[in-house]
């Protein structure tokens, strides 16, 4: 019973993902994402994960939200300050290693992807806990000082977890 209930509240997770993403609410839309959540699941029970889900999932529902809406604000913030220097003209591209605290590989994708997705920075390679990122505005060179100002308080939620 306990996975059934979980099935039908990830079958409805994957519906709203898939209304958002068709931008209509439609009982064909519900139905179809239901369906597609459905065989997503199961497909990604039975090929993709070596064991239960919830033993790969580290974050809490709590965190996760959080962190979401954390990623959102960043990715408006981030958007608008590398539209002012691209205008004013005053962009310092450079490639930048930096290293995250994180230990558990889900975390630092997560974090690496977080970073590609606020504008100014695209993650280009991950080798165990260190990162590449192309940085629009290099203004230091220095991993440490690099690592703080690009990771801001992402590695710090998701240390929480």
């Amino acid at each position: 019973m306990k996975k059934v209930f979980r099935y039908l509240i990830l079958i409805g997770f994957c519906s709203i993902i898939w209304i958002i993403l068709n931008e209509e609410i439609s009982a064909k839309n519900i139905l179809s994402g239901c369906i597609l959540g459905f065989f997503s699941i199961i497909c990604t029970e039975q090929f993709l994960l070596q064991k239960d889900h919830k033993l790969s999932w580290n974050l809490s529902p709590s965190t996760f939200m959080r962190y979401l809406l954390h990623l959102i604000v960043q990715m408006y913030a981030s958007g608008f300050a590398a539209i002012r220097k691209i205008i004013s003209g005053k962009i310092n591209p450079d490639i930048v290693e930096i290293s995250t605290e994180l230990e558990d590989d889900l975390l630092i994708c997560i974090l690496a992807n977080s970073i590609t997705l606020t504008p100014g920075t695209i993650t280009i390679d991950k080798d165990g806990q260190n990162l590449k990122i192309l940085w629009l505005n290099c203004v230091t060179k220095d991993s440490q000082k690099a690592g703080e100002i690009i990771k801001g308080s992402f590695e710090k939620i998701l240390k929480e977890s």
